[in-house]
């Protein structure tokens, strides 16, 4: 038999358990109303709470009365989930939905700082590339295009004249030649 001070023990540590179970509770319920999951997502994170839960509740009774169950145990987790709904819930979420906004104010902030950073590291590399690869780009197709141009113009105006006149004076040779041939 146990002492009336370890079941007094046993007792409050079930009403905690039941304050904890109101507490998880409330804190799935505003994140999940913040995330605003799919369906599939709603019924996985549901039995996910269920299942912390469950490991909660079985390490608080290992604490408080060495897992065991009896009626008392039902009748104090009942007591602690009502009083922490009828007290403390209000609270708690306020609390909750305030640290949530804290934590998007500095993750906004953090996301502008690491922004900020990023066009601190890149903008040397972009004007680099602005003062130097892009001219040197349009250096490089100006080089192109007056080269191709210059090879036109010198095939053009050199290469296929002289080109004509060599076929020309090689044909009148070949005919010179025939001529001699016949007599």
């Amino acid at each position: 038999m146990q002492s009336l001070e370890s079941q007094v023990y046993a007792f409050i540590v079930t009403i905690l358990i039941g304050v904890t179970i109101g507490i998880l509770f409330d804190f799935y319920k505003v994140i999940k109303g913040v995330i605003r999951p799919r369906k599939i997502a709603a019924y996985l994170g549901d039995l996910l709470f269920w299942i912390i839960s469950t490991l909660v509740v079985f390490f608080l009774l290992l604490v408080g009365n060495w897992g065991e169950l009896r009626f008392y145990v039902a009748i104090g987790v009942i007591t602690g989930a009502l009083a922490y709904l009828k007290l403390l819930r209000g609270f708690v979420i306020r609390i909750l939905l305030f640290a949530i906004f804290w934590l998007k104010k500095m993750a906004d902030r953090l996301m502008r700082v690491l922004g900020f950073t990023l066009w601190l590291v890149t903008y040397p590399i972009f004007l680099v590339r602005n003062i130097i690869v892009i001219p040197i780009g349009y250096l490089g197709t100006a080089w192109t295009k007056t080269r191709n141009l210059t090879k036109r113009v010198v095939e053009h105006s050199i290469t296929g004249p002289v080109k004509r006149s060599v076929l020309v004076m090689k044909e009148k040779i070949t005919r010179g030649f025939r001529l001699f041939k016949k007599k």
